[in-house]
């Protein structure tokens, strides 16, 4: 059994008006291929989900019940960032070396036809935000992950430290998102009423706007030993283990549009799962 760990969180004396889970299944196997799959991201009509292979290396696209796994892609750094612009493209930005320099592009890619349209060619200093529409904060989150902190005003005091995997939520007015070593914080979109959430990484927003799921993760400085996935109120700070008394060591995940399921990748076995969640 996995020792639990438990967020740190400062209670603000009042419940929160938005649901977080209040029962959830246990992880089941939702897809397995040959290679490890990782970072699923949902369709924005949940009908579908794409993931990415080890090191971002190409996509594959499945129903939500797991079944015709597809691969729509098999270039270098496709499924870093992807993201659905509708319910049958998925924007990537790959990336190629020349003369020993990262050229970063931005492609389209239609899963129901597998047609791949180049959108923006390759180009040295890519800026993230530019395959995103980013805006305010999280534009310079996404392009100045290294400077952010001394760019954001409410970040002053962790100038220095690099910003890692922000997540815009889905009403677009609040940005959770890591400081390197300091744990997971969320702001308003301009950069305003930062609130410190304890340790975690990889947040992902539920569709309340309200809720994320972080994972916690331990590791030996070789390998992760241990992961458990928590949802956490960015107004209370409260929080949930998901995974408890399970085995399953959770990396990346995505929360379906409509609340209901939870995808995950499992770094034990390099195959996603799936929980269900009710409210």
């Amino acid at each position: 059994m996995k020792v639990k760990l438990f967020l740190a969180a400062t209670l603000l004396g009042c419940a929160s008006m938005m649901a977080q889970p209040i029962s959830f299944s246990q992880p089941r196997m939702l897809i397995k291929a040959p290679q490890g799959l990782m970072n699923p991201v949902w369709s924005p009509d949940g009908s579908k989900l794409a993931v990415t292979g080890d090191n971002f290396i190409g996509i594959w696209v499945a129903n939500a019940d797991g079944s015709e796994l597809t691969q729509v892609s098999n270039a270098t750094g496709a499924g870093y960032q992807m993201t659905w612009s509708d319910a049958q493209n998925i924007t990537s930005t790959p990336y190629e070396m020349v003369n020993n320099r990262r050229m970063t592009r931005i492609e389209n890619v239609n899963v129901q036809t597998g047609a791949i349209k180049q959108v923006a060619a390759a180009e040295r200093n890519f800026k993230r935000s530019k395959a995103l529409n980013a805006k305010s904060a999280f534009q310079v989150m996404l392009d100045n992950p290294k400077d952010a902190t001394s760019m954001i005003a409410s970040l002053g005091d962790f100038a220095g430290k690099w910003v890692i995997n922000p997540a815009l939520s889905p009403d677009g007015r609040k940005i959770a998102f890591q400081i390197q070593g300091k744990g997971v914080f969320v702001c308003n979109a301009d950069g305003s009423d930062l609130k410190a959430l304890g340790k975690g990484s990889h947040a992902t927003w539920l569709p309340d706007s309200e809720n994320i799921m972080v994972t916690l993760i331990k590791d030996n400085g070789d390998v992760f030993t241990s992961s458990d996935i928590y949802c956490v109120s960015t107004t209370t700070g409260k929080s949930q283990n998901i995974t408890a008394d399970t085995d399953v060591i959770p990396v990346t995940m995505a929360v379906s549009p409509d609340g209901s399921k939870l995808a995950f990748d499992n770094d034990v076995d390099g195959c996603i799962y799936i929980i269900d969640l009710k409210y």
